[in-house]
């Protein structure tokens, strides 16, 4: 009886198989639809994480600015003369008066409180801190005056009615008397506003989270404190019916602070059922013609015809199979080609921002800006041709960026030559590299916008080389330079006191002559060896 039912018993058999198969198939599209959901949400997550660390690392060295003017004064200065220096730093920036600066005593009153445009806006002066903070907080307070370090403290609902992020650290003056300490706050809304705006289809949503337990918002931070403003943040995580299981989660640690943020689709986007509902009507039918034809085969036709009918349902099975893996195939093309296309778009920001101004200061600050942050952005682009994804090829590096600067500031009257001198064997990590290509864009461009003339035998020239146990690099350019009392820490260029942090925090040494050429030369170590 099975030798007479065989033919039919292996149809079965091959029946199972497909169904099998198909099943495959079909978890495999579905996993393909939600890993490209998951590649985009890991995407749109690491801006998001990039930018937080970015926009801290703004605030922290504006206040490593005001802490700075602070240690080299003098005298201590007065509440004008630090609300001068406040307003010059933030020259560039849309801070507007959304960043306070405290001066308290060693007794906790508050005795300078300024913004950029304003003195003591909000009646705080005369104020004790203890009447409206937490015991615990002052106590840290009360220890902070005798530290130098600057502390991040915890996200506060401010008085003034906005959330704020207190950087403070110790008021001492040039003798070393401590007079108290410095209380910094910067609205979170310029920090967090950043990831909204940037996203252009409003798809997701985020969390932010102070010591894993205390949510923030553009308006409000929910600690239990008094929230003093009356708005509330309409993208708040919670307003949405998010399960936590479907955010993606990272932590960021900022001198103790810790800060967790999310990144999750406001809506799940459900894949549709038509695919699944085609595929198993299509197999059904595949199935039935395949019983069908069996049936009529034993039936009607010998064993030769049995043997040629069975050949051609496995020749239909694997066009079919192959037709699938084709699909599968061309989904993947999909996924990488949508990747490609959101990288570019994000590129492509800045410079449709510039479109959009006529202001030429307006055109010239994001052309800058827009610099910047090639520079570090062509960093990243060299790692992902490294072998290692850690080191990038100094002279490479280099090469490729004044290609990108020319390309954007020069024109057809003012070709300048070029002498780099740099070994083809330099390599220097990712962080290190991002630094020096800061400088170097911030160089260049000075040199593009005062030194290099029409007419004039225009060059510039530079160098990177070891020099015992640091590295040196030195600049020039064929312009009359800066003046004989030119101050790098009190300078009102952003472009020159970017070059003055970035050489510090490369543990480096700056000087300048003007002897026979104007000549930049910096003593700087790997920021990896300073870690």
């Amino acid at each position: 009886m099975l030798k007479k039912y065989k033919y039919q018993f292996y149809l079965l058999v091959a029946i199972i198989i497909g169904g099998i198969v198909v099943f495959i198939l079909l978890n495999s599209y579905y996993k393909s639809i939600d890993a490209e959901q998951n590649d985009y949400v890991e995407e749109r997550h690491a801006e998001v994480v990039s930018r937080a660390n970015k926009g801290i690392e703004v605030y922290a060295a504006i206040v490593s600015a005001l802490r700075s003017y602070l240690v080299n004064s003098e005298e201590f200065p007065t509440e004008k003369q630090y609300q001068s220096f406040l307003k010059d730093l933030l020259r560039d920036l849309d801070f507007n008066n959304r960043i306070i600066v405290n001066y308290v005593d060693t007794t906790q009153v508050f005795r300078y409180v300024f913004t950029p445009d304003e003195i003591d806006p909000f009646q705080l002066k005369g104020i004790n801190a203890k009447d409206f903070r937490p015991p615990e907080e002052i106590i840290a307070l009360n220890d902070l005056m005798y530290q130098d370090d600057i502390t991040i403290f915890r996200p506060i609902n401010l008085r003034e009615g906005w959330a704020g992020l207190p950087f403070n650290f110790s008021a001492k003056d040039s003798n070393g008397n401590v007079h108290g300490y410095i209380a910094t706050v910067i609205d979170l809304k310029y920090l967090l506003d950043y990831f909204y705006t940037a996203e252009s289809k409003g798809d997701f949503v985020h969390s932010f989270r102070v010591e894993d337990s205390i949510d923030i918002t553009r308006e409000a931070v929910y600690d239990g404190t008094q929230i003093y403003n009356t708005e509330r943040d309409i993208d708040y995580y919670k307003n949405f019916r998010v399960r936590s299981n479907n955010f993606l989660y990272s932590t960021i640690s900022y001198n103790g602070l810790k800060l967790t943020i999310g990144s999750a689709y406001k809506k799940q986007v459900e894949p549709s059922n038509l695919v699944t509902f085609v595929t198993i009507l299509w197999y059904t039918l595949l199935s039935t013609f395949s019983m069908i034809a069996l049936m009529q085969y034993v039936r009607n036709t010998r064993l030769t015809e049995r043997l040629q009918l069975a050949n051609k349902n496995i020749e239909e099975q694997n066009i079919a199979l192959e037709s699938s893996i084709f699909k599968i195939q061309t989904l993947i093309k999909e996924v990488h080609h949508r990747v490609k296309n959101n990288m570019q778009m994000i590129a492509n920001l800045l410079s449709l921002q510039q479109d959009e101004y006529e202001d030429e200061k307006v055109i010239f600050a994001l052309e800058q800006a827009k610099n910047r942050v090639q520079s570090m952005a062509l960093v990243h682009q060299k790692l992902y041709g490294s072998s290692n994804l850690e080191d990038v090829n100094t002279k490479e590096y280099i090469e490729k960026l004044i290609d990108f600067i020319d390309d954007t500031l020069q024109g057809d009257d003012i070709i300048p030559a070029k002498n780099i001198s740099i070994a083809e064997d330099l390599i220097f990590d990712a962080e290190t590299m991002a630094s020096l290509g800061l400088i170097i864009n911030e160089l260049i461009t000075n040199s593009y916008k005062y030194a290099f003339k029409s007419g004039n035998d225009n060059f510039l020239e530079l160098s990177i080389v070891q020099d015992n146990d640091r590295y040196k690099m030195t600049y020039s350019d064929s312009g009359p330079g800066l003046p004989d009392d030119f101050n790098f820490e009190t300078s009102d260029s952003l472009g020159m006191q970017l070059i003055y942090i970035l050489t510090d925090q490369l543990n480096g040494e700056l000087k300048y002559t003007n002897a026979e050429k104007s000549l930049f030369t910096i003593y700087f170590d790997k920021a990896e060896e300073l870690a």
